[in-house]
């Protein structure tokens, strides 16, 4: 990884502090505030990946959208299939919580994702470092 792509994994780590202190707030605002955090960690996630693996600039905030750019260009990021079955919900969270205060995101939904993304961010580190080190 290079140390942009270091930089850009300390940027999805923060979202995903985030998401970790408010998915389960009584508070209905932080919620919604931990499902968009929630959203941009999976965006970055995505694009990082795709970085790493020599699909550089992905541009947009719509999961399905940057997932068929990866499928298009062969790049295998190992995308969770919750993250794949969900990904049209999930990129609704990028604007929902912050324009629509009546839009309701399940407690169970956010920590799924959470709990996902983070194994998945942590994941590619090994492989990544396995590919670079054959090459």
């Amino acid at each position: 990884m290079t140390k942009e792509q270091k930089l850009y994994k300390m940027l999805i780590k923060a979202d995903l502090k985030i998401v970790e202190n408010n998915w389960n707030s009584v508070n209905k605002f932080d919620r919604l505030q931990a499902a968009f955090h929630m959203q941009q960690a999976i965006e970055k996630t995505i694009k990082l990946k795709a970085d790493v693996n020599g699909l550089p600039d992905l541009w947009g905030h719509n999961l399905v959208s940057l997932m068929e750019k990866c499928d298009e260009n062969s790049i295998d990021i190992d995308i969770p299939e919750y993250i794949r079955g969900k990904a049209d919900i999930i990129t609704g969270w990028e604007a929902d919580g912050r324009y629509y205060p009546q839009k309701m995101v399940r407690r169970d939904a956010i920590k799924k994702a959470y709990d996902i993304t983070v194994e998945w961010l942590e994941s590619g580190d090994t492989k990544d470092r396995a590919r670079n080190k054959k090459a």
